[in-house]
């Protein structure tokens, strides 16, 4: 069978180091391959071995479809073990999917690509085992306040449009924000919104961790990668999907000291209809992480864990078309902020995007067609001058509708669809009633009243068409 042709390891093994004040390590065993992982908080830290050893475990999930075992080698709750069994099945897929057969780049070597009669649930499913060795009772519930907020923020549009929203609706002082620091250069994405928010806000929370190095490692043992394209910079990871998960749990220790009951994702609109099972088997094109399906899961998982802190994100009925225009006109500080590129450098002290990669060419999209000056977050007038030749070489990924709207603003393209113009609204979408309905009532008509500003009207799916409804 495929999945056994591509497993490399017997068994990986999640086991803790230490707990500290202000750290936690551990151990990612890959056979004979030994990686500590270490995190490092900005301020004290409560975190006992079972919170920790899930920390621990994230990072390690998205190499388990190349695992015969899966040891978690800490306290872990019947709850707990459910997560993880469906994170492995969901990132089983994800990695068979979208990393092996719809890859983007030339990661894999030939001889690991599966045949049309490979293609099936049980290579899809995998084949690794989880082993629990401890397996205790949930402890005691945690007191969270539903009016308290932390954002996951990332020097991104979605993060700094929500971070301007909480602080316009809700009290400043219940509003926080958590940063994640690599070890490498991703780093530079988020430290002009770091350094920002340091000088004029309170309760900017950050954790340093050398998972990036991990990645990179752990890819080195892994037979079915070619170990000359590892170290080549491209938009894209050759294995890895499950990235939000770590800082999610990471900012589990926070939720606890602050008693926070929002957590603050920046999952932007997604059009379902883009979203088709492969050969009837369920996937995410590689996002779970920013989706719906998994803010639910962490909810549900939260609730039953006595954490009552849910995750959800305030973006997704809007595009990124109108998020950029709301973030020039009405938070245009922290729009100054803005760096979203995979390849960002410094000089001189300033942070700079490449302007090339397919995430500047998305951004540098929005902003020009939602009439503002990319050059106000340093983007070169050749960045600009560039763009439509750029985008028509592209391997950008956006919904095609939104790609279009977008596209006919500039007159990069002549369309006069009017089944395109939702890109400029505010979605219903399908496991919803109503706009927004997955955000708390506490905050759901004032977030509601400030996207209303920004866009044209409601729209909802029907004969697979959006239409604009009156809701």
């Amino acid at each position: 069978m495929y999945i056994d042709d591509v497993i490399s390891f017997n068994n990986i093994e999640v086991d803790i180091d230490k707990i500290e004040k202000r750290r936690i390590t551990g151990y990612i065993r890959l056979d004979d391959f030994s990686y500590k992982l270490i995190f490092t908080y900005a301020e004290d830290i409560d975190v006992d071995r079972n919170i920790a050893g899930l920390i621990l475990t994230m990072p390690a999930i998205n190499y388990t479809y190349f695992s015969r075992k899966f040891t978690l080698n800490f306290p872990v709750t019947e709850r707990d073990i459910k997560l993880v069994k469906d994170f492995m099945l969901i990132n089983a897929h994800e990695v068979f999917i979208n990393k092996i057969i719809n890859r983007r780049y030339d990661y894999i070597k030939p001889e690991f690509i599966p045949s049309e009669s490979d293609i099936n649930r049980e290579n899809a499913d995998g084949i690794t085992e989880l082993v629990c060795p401890e397996i205790v009772e949930e402890g005691k519930s945690w007191d969270v306040h539903k009016d308290k907020v932390a954002i996951m923020s990332s020097g991104g549009k979605e993060s700094l449009l929500a971070f301007g929203v909480f602080n316009e609706i809700n009290k400043p002082e219940n509003n926080y924000a958590f940063y994640f620091e690599e070890s490498g250069s991703h780093w530079l994405t988020a430290k002009t919104a770091y350094d920002y928010y340091r000088n004029n806000y309170n309760n900017v929370m950050k954790v340093w961790s050398n998972t990036d190095r991990f990645y990179h490692e752990a890819l080195k043992h892994l037979k079915i990668i070619k170990q000359e394209m590892i170290d080549i910079r491209s938009d894209d990871y050759p294995i890895q999907v499950f990235i939000f998960p770590l800082y999610i749990f990471l900012l589990l220790p926070m939720i606890k000291k602050y008693g926070i009951g929002n957590i603050i994702m920046g999952d932007e609109f997604d059009d379902p209809r883009g979203m088709e099972d492969y050969k009837g088997l369920k996937y995410y094109y590689g996002i779970f992480d920013q989706t719906y399906d998994f803010n639910h899961m962490l909810s549900i998982y939260f609730r039953d864990k006595g954490i009552n802190s849910s995750v959800y994100s305030i973006v997704y009925p809007v595009t990124g078309y109108v998020e950029e225009k709301i973030l020039m006109t009405r938070y245009r500080n922290l729009f100054l902020q803005q760096r979203s590129c995979h390849s960002c450098h410094e000089k001189n002290g300033v942070i700079y995007p490449c302007g090339k990669c397919s995430k500047c060419l998305g951004i540098l999209l929005f902003i020009e067609s939602a009439g503002g000056h990319p050059q106000d977050i340093m983007y070169s007038d050749a960045d600009v001058r560039l763009l439509g030749r750029r985008l028509s070489k592209s391997r950008i990924r956006l919904d095609p509708d939104e790609r279009e709207y977008a596209e006919s603003k500039l007159g990069f393209t002549g369309s006069g669809n009017p089944e395109i113009n939702h890109a400029a609204g505010m979605h219903i979408m399908p496991y919803e009633k109503n706009v927004l309905s997955a955000v708390p009532e506490n905050f759901r008509a004032s977030i509601r009243k400030i996207l209303s500003e920004y866009t044209i009207g409601i729209y909802e799916l029907k004969d697979d068409k959006w239409q604009e409804v009156q809701k």
